[in-house]
């Protein structure tokens, strides 16, 4: 999700780098804005909150604000009337203890999406809406919030269908699962247990191309795939993007799971790479060259290394005409 945290005093800006660190390592694309007074290298600074607001309306999924509640509410409410549901609102005291929903905004899922945020970052979740209420469960914000790429959306119709016709949908994952299932669905295999009547329709969380689990199944595979990538100064974009797509498919790995990518800061293709992240849509990173393990790993290596968090290597570092790619798998775990 596009996030951005926005902070107002020297206090909120120290919190505001610490939400952005957390958001980024479960690959949203956050960024921090801070008051202008209390800036630094991270931290983006404004000087009115009416032409931030201007310059992120559209383009951004939620506002994280550490401010007062009262004064979140007024600052959001002209944007309102003047241009409709936006961004989700949340408010975030400084201190990082309460995780308060404000608007739910244009997109679907932000109450567990705010569940979820909340216990990222170890805070207590202030929920407002009435549990008398809650929506029925829904896919593709379900997807969006724990980072799931759908390989077929035309398939989420028949789990809606089924749940409307209160029908028995099947979940099977190769991933710890957390939280409670939603009513409608029901455990089927593997880390989720299960033993009953297999549901003809049914979600599979895989990073399996095997048969389906289901009759009618949505199948969705996680996003936890890191890319590092270092490339020449003078490297084709096009050259670029089919080496690394090239590199995945050589290893049987699909596009749709790449999370994030991540480079050197300063190096000399750093631009090229920047494009690729844009082309595919995913967050863009970069380390400092003094932030990578010494002599262990080549650099494209090291940051894929860094950028899973220390995780799995999926594939050794491959090379092509000063292109190197080194592919990195995350560890993983999908939430209710």
């Amino acid at each position: 999700m596009k996030i951005s945290v926005i902070s107002f005093t020297r206090a909120g800006a120290k919190r505001n780098l610490e939400l952005v660190e957390v958001l980024q390592k479960n690959n949203h694309q956050a960024a921090s804005y801070s008051w202008h007074k209390y800036t630094g290298r991270k931290l983006i600074p404004f000087q009115s909150l009416k032409l931030l607001f201007q310059d992120l309306w559209d383009s951004q999924e939620v506002f994280v604000l550490l401010w007062e509640m009262e004064r979140a509410a007024y600052s959001v409410l002209p944007w309102l009337k003047k241009k409709g549901p936006g961004p989700a609102v949340v408010v975030m005291d400084e201190q990082g203890k309460f995780v308060i929903p404000v608007l739910r905004g244009r997109q679907k899922g932000v109450d567990a999406w705010c569940a979820r945020f909340a216990k990222m970052v170890h805070a207590t979740l202030v929920a407002t809406a009435s549990s008398a209420v809650r929506e029925h469960f829904d896919v593709d914000a379900f997807a969006r919030n724990n980072q799931l790429h759908i390989q077929d959306v035309f398939r989420i119709k028949n789990v809606a269908a089924a749940l409307a016709a209160k029908e028995a949908v099947g979940i099977y994952s190769d991933y710890p699962v957390e939280g409670v299932l939603p009513e409608g669905l029901v455990c089927c295999g593997t880390v989720m247990g299960g033993s009953g009547p297999v549901p003809e329709v049914g979600i599979s969380i895989t990073d399996d191309w095997e048969a389906p689990h289901f009759a009618k199944e949505c199948r969705m595979f996680p996003r936890n795939i890191v890319l590092g990538v270092v490339c020449r100064v003078d490297t084709d974009r096009e050259t670029l993007a089919q080496f690394v797509i090239g590199s995945l498919a050589q290893n049987h790995l699909s596009r749709g799971r790449i999370g994030s990518l991540y480079s050197v800061q300063g190096a000399e293709g750093t631009d090229a790479v920047r494009e690729l992240a844009k082309r595919l849509d995913i967050p863009f990173f970069t380390y400092e060259k003094k932030q990578l393990p010494k002599g262990e790993k080549e650099a494209c290596e090291a940051c894929a290394f860094l950028g899973s968090g220390k995780g799995k290597r999926l594939a050794v570092c491959q090379r092509e005409d000063g292109l190197q790619v080194s592919i990195y798998e995350k560890e993983w775990e999908v939430s209710f």
